[in-house]
C-alpha cells in the first residue's frame, strides 16, 4: 500500500512536470472543468427551463423524471454531452481512466434508459412509459445510475487527492493549495455515497409517507451531483488554483504574443 502511495506521488509529480511547461494543459485543466460544469448545470437547466401547465408540479420527483418533460430531449443530451466528456478525460493512470469510463456508461445508459413514470408533466415530448427494461429485479435506469455516481465517488475520493505528504504542508507548517483541494474531494466524494445510500434506502423503503409529495429524489440527486461538479472544477483548478489561474495565465500569454 506505502509502495503504490509512492509510485502514485512520483505519477504525480512527473506529471505536474509536464504540465507546468505544456501548452496543451489549457485544455486538460478546461476539460476537467467542463466535465464538472455540465454536471452542476444538468438540474437548474431542467429545473428553470421546463414549461409547465398550471397544473403541473414546479419540481419533477426526480431529474430522471424531466425525460416526461418539454425538455427530454435537453436532459438526453446533457448526459450525453457529460458522457463524451468523461470518455474522453485521461487520468493519471489506467484505474482512474477505467472508472470515469464507467461513469460515462453509467451516464449514457440513464439518459437513454428511461426510468418508469405514472404521470408526466403535461408537456411531455414522450409518451409515460409504467414497465421499463429491468435487470436483476431493478430498473435498469437504477442500476445505470448508481454506477455513475459510486464511479464518481471513488475516482474523488481515491484518485484525485493522490499525492506525496510533502507537498501538503509548506515550509511555515501551513496547508497548501493541493492539500485544501483534498479535502474538497474527500468531502465531495462522501456526500456523493451519503447521497446515494439514502436514495436507495427512500426509494427502497419509502419510510415517510408526509414526504409523499416532497421531491426528495430530486433533492438528493441534485446534491450528488453539485458534489460531483465542485470535486470536479476543484480538480481542473478553478477553485484552489496553485499560483495564478490557468486561465488569466492562458489570456496573459496569449496578450503577450499578440503583442510580441
Amino acid at each position: 500500500m506505502a509502495e503504490d502511495v509512492e509510485q502514485s506521488g512520483q505519477q504525480e509529480k512527473s506529471d505536474r512536470r509536464k504540465e507546468a511547461g505544456n501548452e496543451l494543459v489549457f485544455s486538460y485543466l478546461t476539460l476537467r472543468n467542463l466535465i464538472g460544469i455540465s454536471g452542476m448545470l444538468l438540474p437548474f437547466v431542467l429545473l428553470t427551463t421546463t414549461k409547465r401547465a398550471a397544473n403541473d408540479r414546479w419540481v419533477e420527483p426526480s431529474i430522471s423524471d424531466y425525460y416526461y418533460s418539454s425538455n427530454g430531449d435537453v436532459l438526453v443530451v446533457m448526459l450525453s454531452v457529460l458522457g463524451v466528456f468523461l470518455i474522453t478525460y485521461q487520468g493519471y493512470n489506467w484505474k482512474e481512466n477505467a472508472l470515469s469510463t464507467l461513469a460515462a456508461i453509467g451516464g449514457l445508459g440513464v439518459a437513454f434508459s428511461p426510468t418508469a413514470t405514472q404521470s408526466a408533466n403535461s408537456r411531455s415530448i414522450h409518451t409515460s412509459m409504467t414497465e421499463v427494461p429491468t435487470l436483476w429485479g431493478m430498473e435498469r435506469h437504477f442500476i445505470f445510475a448508481a454506477v455513475f455516481f459510486i464511479s464518481l465517488a471513488i475516482i474523488s475520493l481515491k484518485y484525485f487527492p493522490r499525492t506525496d505528504k510533502e507537498c501538503l504542508r509548506t515550509a511555515q507548517g501551513k496547508l497548501t493549495q493541493k492539500a485544501k483541494r483534498n479535502r474538497v474531494h474527500q468531502l465531495c466524494g462522501w456526500l456523493i455515497i451519503i447521497c446515494v445510500v439514502v436514495l436507495g434506502a427512500y426509494i427502497v423503503f419509502r419510510p415517510i409517507s408526509a414526504l409523499a409529495d416532497v421531491p426528495v429524489v430530486f433533492v438528493l440527486e441534485t446534491i450528488a451531483v453539485e458534489a460531483f461538479g465542485v470535486s470536479w472544477i476543484t480538480k481542473g483548478e478553478t477553485l484552489w488554483p496553485d499560483g495564478e489561474h490557468y486561465l488569466k495565465k492562458g489570456y496573459r500569454k496569449a496578450k503577450m504574443k499578440l503583442h510580441g
